[in-house]
């Protein structure tokens, strides 16, 4: 159990000292850690470039997307005020509604 916590301390005190990335690259006694080929570094280097790289593009998509809605919804609405008036003109002899005078 003491070593445990002497373990524990060792590994708490790594990540609590030193906040910049170069003081996390070693490993502490007892710490778990885990080995991996070269090859299965560089897939998952790959899989996150390209992952970021998909967001990224969707982020790009969207932006235009909301741009496009948002020009489309002026337009639909400068043509509904357009459909109005000239249904108030149409009507010029019956008044169809308040601000038709």
């Amino acid at each position: 159990m003491a070593e445990s916590v002497n373990v524990t301390s060792t590994i708490l005190d790594k990540k609590i000292e030193h906040y910049d990335w170069k003081a996390k690259d070693f490993v502490a006694e007892g710490e778990l850690t885990i080995t991996i080929t070269l090859a299965e570094y560089r897939a998952l280097i790959a899989s996150e470039a390209t992952k970021e790289h998909e967001i990224a593009k969707a982020n790009k998509d969207k932006y235009k997307r909301d741009e496009e809605n948002t020009r489309l919804k002026n337009e639909v609405e400068a043509l509904r005020a357009k459909l109005f008036e000239l249904n108030c003109l149409d009507r010029a002899t019956v008044k169809c509604c308040d601000s038709c005078d």
